[in-house]
């Protein structure tokens, strides 16, 4: 079978790209996998994720290209849309897709995916999605969106995402052969807010821990990119300065990369938690924090299905995470391997982590019941889900 991903860059940073590069990786035995991304080519680590020798990765920026004045054109229109909606409705949809999507950019795609005969095509996050709905009918693939956020973050965040374009998950995910969603949750929404079918597919553990953490060290870590609003991560600082006027001992490591870096350091500093909460860079080796740490910390406002809390598990680490779509889907409703917190409640959280930090018994406990838990992302098992919805469609 001939499978392409689409998607803006797979050698950048990120959950998206490190659960592609698994799932291809696994797909790859029995397939041809190529990945079409929208961007030029980086400059940077290309071995980022360890792709497989026989995957095509390709960087074709042409496909999208279009001249500097409509270029600065939709921009203007994007971001009046953004903020107006005055495109978002049945009357100026069309215009919208051309917005996003001109003629001429949705005829190069046509031409490009028919020229190589794929049997599947997949749309990775939302925006490739529609692109592929959109021209579904020209094409002789059978195409896929692939979901990587939950409803809430498409649709119903005004912050982040595909805010006022519903009108183009109304007339265009319900063209295609199949979507694919993170969580029963979305799954849901989907169908009741948009009546849109979908199917569930977890994201594949990054990788497998033969070693496991042993809860001894006194350290909560925290992975993700960061982006103070989404990742919440000012609510953990301030949960953490909970902790520490009732505990002396315990530090907070936040490791990751983003655009808030400078902003969350002055937090910590102005709370004078130098000393107890450390910022460090995000790593290729991130095995080994989890390793070397006690208690998982997921503060998200929202999180569509959080691959650093299934790996955390993978490493025997208890989670503390707010009751969100995601991390709902991977703690259970009894909190047997994880603890869920009401969203935002910053002082749940922090007597949640305290909780665990006061009782190494109970960290342990949770710990094995994590790492059964996190059996269920095994790459067999979601490779096979994948691959039962491929032979479905030919």
């Amino acid at each position: 079978m001939k499978i392409c991903f689409i998607m803006t860059n797979i050698f950048s940073l990120g959950g998206v790209q490190r659960v592609v590069s698994v799932l291809s990786n696994e797909l790859i035995k029995k397939n041809e996998i190529d990945i079409l991304c929208i961007s030029e080519k980086p400059k940077g680590n290309n071995d980022l994720y360890n792709l497989a020798l026989g995957i095509n990765v390709e960087f074709n920026y042409s496909l999208v290209k279009t001249d500097i004045f409509s270029k600065v054109f939709r921009k203007i229109i994007k971001n009046i849309n953004m903020k107006t909606g005055i495109l978002n409705n049945e009357y100026y949809y069309k215009k919208l897709i051309n917005v996003y999507f001109p003629n001429k950019v949705r005829e190069n795609f046509v031409k490009y995916f028919n020229k190589k005969q794929y049997d599947i095509i997949i749309g990775v996050e939302g925006l490739f999605s529609i692109l592929l709905g959109s021209i579904k009918e020209e094409l002789n693939s059978k195409v896929l969106g692939w979901q990587h956020n939950s409803y809430d973050a498409y649709l119903k965040n005004p912050n982040r995402y595909f805010w006022n374009l519903d009108v183009l998950f109304n007339k265009y995910i319900c063209k295609l052969d199949k979507y694919i969603v993170l969580t029963n949750y979305d799954k849901v929404m989907y169908k009741n807010e948009k009546n849109i079918e979908s199917d569930v597919i977890y994201n594949p553990l990054s990788f497998e821990s033969n070693e496991k953490s042993t809860c001894s060290k006194k350290n909560v870590l925290f992975v993700g990119r960061l982006v103070e609003q989404q990742k919440g991560l000012d609510l953990l600082i301030q949960a953490f300065n909970r902790v520490c006027l009732k505990n002396k001992d315990w530090i907070l490591k936040i490791v990751g990369d983003g655009p808030d870096k400078e902003k969350l350091e002055q937090l910590i500093e102005n709370l004078k938690l130098s000393e107890r909460i450390k910022i460090e860079p995000s790593t290729s080796n991130i095995q080994e924090y989890y390793l070397n740490s006690s208690i998982f910390v997921s503060s998200s406002r929202w999180e569509g299905f959080g691959l650093v809390i299934t790996e955390a598990m993978e490493c025997g680490l208890p989670v503390v995470a707010f009751d969100n779509s995601g991390p709902r889907e991977i703690i259970n409703k009894n909190y047997e391997n994880g603890i869920l917190v009401p969203c935002e409640d910053v002082d749940s959280l922090a007597n949640a982590i305290l909780d665990l930090i006061n009782n190494e018994e109970k960290r342990k406990k949770i710990s094995e019941l994590a790492i059964n838990r996190a059996k269920d992302f095994s790459i067999n098992k979601i490779s096979s889900d994948w691959n039962n919805i491929f032979n479905l469609l030919i």
